[in-house]
């Protein structure tokens, strides 16, 4: 009876500890906000810009645009859509598709990969440069 109550206490105890030790396991899935940033960081080179569904890629010849994982960007020849640098966030926690510029304009990420990104979102407001006076729907498609 004694090896027998015995039996039951160890394997009372090694189902407390397995428990124990499976639940302290936790998977660490990856945060989607972070995974994203990790793949618009860098910088990104300008394949094409449409305004209003035309071809506009010849008014931001050298267009660049920076990316990095602090949530800041900076570009060269942006004129009016792109500010030379600002800052960036997500609307909250759940959202990876979008962000918003410290300037207020919402920009949709239509497309990310390790080597193609594609922007969309609208000016509604005449700035100054290259490119100024130019609003509208923009869709920015880059490569690195």
């Amino acid at each position: 009876m004694r090896k027998t109550q015995f039996s039951l206490i160890l394997t009372f105890c090694a189902c407390i500890t397995t428990s124990l030790l499976l639940s302290g396991c936790k998977k660490d899935d990856p945060d989607p906000q972070e995974e994203q940033i990790k793949a618009l960081a860098g910088t990104w080179n300008l394949s094409s810009v449409s305004n209003d569904g035309s071809d506009v890629t010849t008014q931001y010849q050298q267009f660049t645009l920076t990316l990095t994982a602090d949530k800041t960007y900076s570009t060269t020849n942006g004129g009016n859509p792109w500010p030379a640098r600002g800052t960036f966030d997500f609307p909250n926690e759940t959202v990876t598709d979008r962000v918003t510029r410290d300037d207020n304009v919402v920009v949709t990420i239509s497309e990310v990969t390790t080597s193609r990104l594609v922007l969309n979102f609208s000016i509604n407001s005449v700035g100054s440069g290259s490119a100024a006076g130019i609003t509208g729907s923009f869709t920015f498609t880059l490569t690195k």
